[in-house]
């Protein structure tokens, strides 16, 4: 786990039992997560967090910290921090230096001199040099509390501290309240064990350790380096330094000084053999003898306990051995293994004003986590090709895309330079990692290659490595080439927009634009998602690509338009309507058949049914394009409908969708790998970067993947773009339940919600979501109407219902006042009633519902026919693919399960053609789960326009336990 090998949990800390993960500064509620495998009182292990959204044990952070605790242990060979930590070499080091100088890290002060960080106590007393000028250094000053608590550094010391804290045993924590410590939390607070802690998680166990004496006060230093580069010395306590030398030694950790034994020099003659240039020297300490070891206190502050140093041989000499001679004299002797470097500093300059305070440590050190500018040269020789040299600049210096690629390619997380040091994980960077899966690039960045500053990217990599920076980025030169990157880094197409003569309506301003965009798609042969709100005209603007690129482009392939099946009537006449040139044909029905629907046309519309059942043959042609329409009914990438749109090969792919996220981040992922296969990287790494912005809370997830997508995404809204459109009005109106509805309520929550509560609690079984949606399906039915509940629609009149007394109120002064009624309801049988209903007051209605036909009749008579004063519709049947202008008052008598499908059924009547002010009423009963529910789909909207901003799933991706906890809450308890 060092810098060589890019440590993948520099954002974890450790500490005996526990893991915590930092917080991210960048985000408005920063969430301090937890992981206690082992803690006193308890069996199970804890975890939690901080933030708002940790009360629900449900947050980003602590799904983060659970995928890198799994991350870790695989890396670990499945063995704890604590087992892998305590069995080390630096850990037995800590101790022995602890034994000798008990210092806390907290009593410290951190003096900078010359480059070098010095940890003195309080005595004056120099303890630790840090040499290393690597980012590691911001590090272990974080690790051992010496930065300001501002400024944007990790409070890492804070995290160790409160692991400590939720760790203590019960001993521990009754001496704490006496205001002691065991001897075990004395050495954790220790410098030395903080020290170790950091080199571990920086260098693990490797690098090499070597002893050097400091002449002016004798005292005997620890150097370490890694991979040939100094990164610390330790002041070794004179009284352990032989038990230290052992240590080395024993473990094997570098060529240890071994020191020689008294007797042996001074039986040293001048007939023996000394090895190296110290005869001199030799001679002049055997002519002395072994008073030489105590002459005076300049020879004093070289003894170290039974070891003493000789500056003249450098060497450490044993005197516990006798000095009297043994046998005959020597006839050689070797200093080598006794030799000790030696070293002289002066002293550190006394004074506060020495004292270390870093305003900014991270620009103290140079440490760059954004560039200025990007800069593009375009490789003129390289024919059709997009090959560029791609430069960054970080202050003064210029770096190639190329060295970046090549250094985060050997494993490095940082690339030095005269002015600093690159933060190659940086968010402004991450583009890196995306391009480095390409296996050529990734080869190619490691071979010396004199055209190494040349990358040929696709459309797609250019735009995501410009996309995921927020800083400028220059087109250099005035070439056509250059020209050209230029227009396509503003997403314009290479020609001016001429609108086709084939298509028959005249299109709005915006609509041009969206066209406009659409052909910048299609010359880069990328796709996109068309996002505008329902009733802009998103069929229009897809007519009129499809006559552009047939009259303008000469691509005579086909065409392909997949739709829900209640909608291919509908494009089937506006292509007729609009756009006569192009022969569209329908491939629907049982007796279907591929050949002759190519016979009589070139623009095919299919179903999504049809596209899953017929893919083996539909997959046999290279379609010119492929429109998806309503996109958003195939988001799951598990079913067939949308593995078989993703078999479809084609020059580009659109979907149309006013709804491109209704419930999580990943639908819009599964849009994206379906018309742009790639762009957002693999399902884990979208995952881990963007799943805080699932709770709302993390704007700036939002705004790397807003800045992300936003090229290939265009979304217009009604109030922007429409100003002739009349205002729409929204109401949410309450009820309470009749003593009848809430009798029923409470013993259908008591007798069948109370044991799947309890699971949802406990968590010690798969949940039973399909038990789950049957209870929650049937307390909505009685909130709308007991009748519907018991399966009592003739007797509808025999029931109370406190939603359908308001209904009734405002279904009679809308008609009375002469507007025309649009009722939207999830459940047949609540239509059932109505139309009883209807029928006692007369009133003329239409119904449309999943097994209607002629869907287009009964429309234009709703829209057109004066008598015909309201609308029926189920919220699915009526949502999608028809236009209800002629009406002006929506009724939501249920809600479902997010904001979107109710948003899309209001647009059917507030689109292009409205001439009437639109008001939407919602009906809500107060304390049950609809009133829950309605709070729950608002968080859903506010999700989607965070993240697609203007220019039905399984049950446990719409809610979390926790949230059908409270669906399921008793309405009057309290």
């Amino acid at each position: 786990m060092n810098d060589e090998s890019v440590n993948p949990f520099s954002n974890l800390e450790f500490h005996r039992s526990g893991i915590g993960l930092l917080p991210n500064r960048h985000e408005p509620d920063p969430g301090l997560a937890v992981h206690l495998a082992k803690v006193a009182g308890s069996q199970r292990p804890l975890t939690f967090c901080s933030c708002a959204a940790g009360r629900r044990n449900n947050c980003a952070h602590l799904r983060e910290l659970a995928r890198q605790i799994r991350t870790f242990h695989v890396h670990a060979g499945g063995k704890a921090w604590g087992e892998i930590f305590r069995s080390g070499r630096w850990y037995r080091l800590a101790q022995l230096l602890f034994d000798g100088e008990p210092q806390g890290f907290r009593e410290m002060r951190v003096v900078q001199d010359a480059g070098t960080l010095r940890l003195v106590s309080p005595a004056g007393v120099e303890l630790l040099r840090y040499v290393d000028q690597s980012p590691a250094t911001v590090r272990f000053l974080e690790r051992v509390g010496k930065t300001p608590k501002s400024g944007g550094f990790a409070d890492r010391a804070g995290l160790l501290d409160r692991l400590g804290t939720f760790l203590r045993s019960p001993e521990e924590q009754h001496l704490n309240k006496a205001g002691m410590r065991t001897n075990r939390q004395t050495f954790e607070q220790s410098q030395w064990l903080r020290l170790a802690y950091h080199l571990v998680r920086e260098y693990g166990e490797g690098g090499a350790l070597e002893l050097l004496v400091e002449l002016r006060t004798g005292q005997p230093w620890i150097r370490f380096t890694f991979q040939d580069v100094p990164i610390v010395d330790l002041a070794v306590p004179r009284p352990v330094l032989r038990a230290i030398l052992s240590l080395l030694d024993r473990d094997g950790w570098g060529p240890p000084p071994v020191a020689i034994a008294a007797v042996t020099l001074f039986a040293i003659v001048p007939t023996t053999r000394v090895s190296g240039a110290e005869r001199e020297a030799v001679d002049y300490l055997v002519a002395y003898g072994e008073d030489v070891l105590y002459d005076g206190p300049e020879r004093e502050r070289y003894r170290y306990g039974s070891l003493a140093y000789l500056p003249e041989i450098e060497a450490l000499i044993d005197i516990e051995t006798s000095s009297k001679r043994v046998g005959s004299d020597p006839e050689a002797v070797d200093f080598r293994p006794a030799r000790v470097r030696s070293f002289r500093t002066e002293p550190v300059p006394e004074g506060a004003g020495n004292e270390l305070v870093f305003e900014d440590p991270i620009a103290e050190l140079g440490i760059f986590t954004e560039f200025d500018s990007m800069e593009l040269v375009p490789d003129e020789s390289a024919g059709s090709r997009l090959s560029l040299s791609i430069r960054y600049r970080f202050g003064d210096d210029e770096v190639t895309l190329y060295e970046l690629l090549r250094a985060k390619k050997s494993g490095q997380p940082y690339y030095q330079t005269a002015s600093g040091w690159i933060d190659l994980n940086a968010p402004a960077l991450r583009g890196l990692a995306s391009l480095l899966r390409r296996k050529d690039l990734a080869e190619a960045v490691l071979a010396d290659s004199p055209n190494d500053c040349h990358v040929e990217l696709s459309s797609g990599e250019l735009l995501r490595l410009s996309a995921s920076a927020a800083k400028p980025i220059h087109v250099e030169g005035s070439s056509e080439r250059a020209d050209f990157l230029q227009r396509f880094l503003q997403l314009r197409p290479a020609e001016a927009l001429v609108l086709p003569t084939g298509l028959k309506s005249e299109l709005r301003h915006y609509q041009k634009l969206g066209v406009e965009w659409l052909k910048f798609l299609y010359d880069n042969r990328l796709g996109g998602l068309l996002c505008d709100d329902m009733g802009l005209g998103k069929t229009h603007q897809a007519m009129a690509l499809m006559v552009l690129i047939r009259e303008q482009l000469g691509i005579t392939a086909p065409f392909l338009v997949v739709s829900p099946r209640t909608v291919i009537s509908h494009w089937r006449n506006k292509l007729r309507d609009h756009a006569p040139v192009l022969r569209a044909v329908q491939h629907h029905g049982p007796q279907r058949d591929l050949s002759q629907a190519f016979a009589e046309g070139d623009v095919l519309l299919t179903s999504y049914g049809v596209l899953r059942n017929d893919i083996e043959k539909l997959k046999a042609f290279e379609w010119g394009l492929v429109v998806f329409d309503e996109v958003q009914q195939i988001k799951n990438r598990q079913t067939q409908g949308y593995q078989a749109a993703a078999a479809i090969k084609s020059w580009i792919k659109i979907g149309l969708t006013g709804t491109p996220i209704e419930n999580s981040l990943s639908e819009l992922k599964g849009l994206f790998d379906l018309v742009l296969p790639g762009y957002l990287g693999s399902e884990d790494d979208f995952r881990d970067r963007y799943s805080g912005a699932d709770d709302g809370a993390a704007s700036w997830h939002l705004q790397s993947l807003r800045r992300l997508t936003s090229p290939f995404v265009l979304r217009r809204v009604k109030t922007a773009v429409l100003d002739e459109l009349p205002p729409k009005i929204e109401d949410v109106r309450t009820c309470t339940l009749s003593g009848e509805q809430l009798r029923l309520y409470r013993h259908t929550i008591n007798t069948k919600g109370v044991a799947l509560v309890q699971k949802l609690r406990t968590k010690a079984e798969p949940l039973p979501y399909i038990h789950i949606f049957a209870l929650l399906n049937m307390l909505k039915q009685i909130c709308d109407h007991p009748a519907l509940a018991l399966n009592q629609i003739e007797r509808y009149r025999e029931y109370d219902s406190g939603k359908w007394d308001l209904f009734a109120e405002l279904l009679g002064e809308s008609l009375d006042s002469g507007q025309k009624v649009v009722v939207f309801t999830q459940y047949l049988g609540m239509i059932a009633i109505m139309q009883r209903h209807l029928d006692d007051l007369g009133v003329s209605y239409v119904t449309l519902t999943g097994s209607s036909r002629k869907r287009g009749d009964i429309v234009d008579r709703f829209n057109n026919d004066p008598e015909s004063r309201v609308f029926l519709g189920s919220l699915k049947a009526g949502g999608t693919g028809i236009d209800l202008v002629g009406g002006s008052v929506v009724i939501h008598y249920d809600r479902w399960w997010n904001a979107a499908r109710e948003d899309q059924a209001t647009d059917r009547l507030y689109r292009i053609g409205q001439k009437r002010v639109v008001q939407v009423f919602k009906l809500v009963t107060e304390d049950t789960l609809e009133e829950r529910i309605a709070l729950i789909i608002d968080e859903k909207r506010r999700l989607m326009t965070s993240v697609v901003q203007e220019d039905d799933p399984r049950l446990n991706k719409i809610f979390s336990p926790e949230e059908l906890i409270e669906l399921l809450r008793d309405p009057e308890a309290q």
